[in-house]
């Protein structure tokens, strides 16, 4: 009776845009196919579910959050330009952010063209401290 749900369901999944298509389906999904499936999804499933790929997978979370936190400052440190709306819709200026090298003020201000290549502090007017942002 389980296969019989599963066939339903998979030929279901695959939305068959009339009743003579998921005929077809049903006809396609016969148990040995049923079976074979559910035998790869099992092996698939116990390969990522085994001790050692556990273990790994802890051992190495720290390493990896690490890493995208750094990337992440990092890529707060080169800054951003953006689009400043002005009255009517109209994209009139330039916003540029990004954070001080030593990660505690965000630095921020207009400009009336898109920046080619790195904007000095000095250019940028406004600041806000770090501990307002997060």
């Amino acid at each position: 009776m389980t296969v019989v749900r599963e066939q339903i369901t998979r030929a279901l999944a695959m939305k068959p845009p009339s009743l003579e298509q998921l005929r077809v389906k049903l006809r396609s999904l016969s148990y040995s196919e049923i079976l074979r499936l559910r035998q790869s999804e099992r092996m698939s499933q116990d390969d990522f579910q085994s001790p050692p790929i556990i273990e790994l997978r802890e051992r190495i979370q720290p390493e990896i959050l690490e890493l995208i936190k750094q990337q992440r400052l990092n890529r707060l440190c080169e800054g951003s330009c953006f689009r400043k709306l002005g009255n009517r819709r109209r994209q009139e200026k330039f916003w540029f952010c990004r954070l001080s090298l030593n990660h505690k003020v965000l630095h921020y201000g207009d400009l009336d063209e898109s920046p080619q290549g790195e904007v000095p502090f000095e250019l940028l007017t406004d600041k806000s401290e770090r501990t307002y942002v997060t």
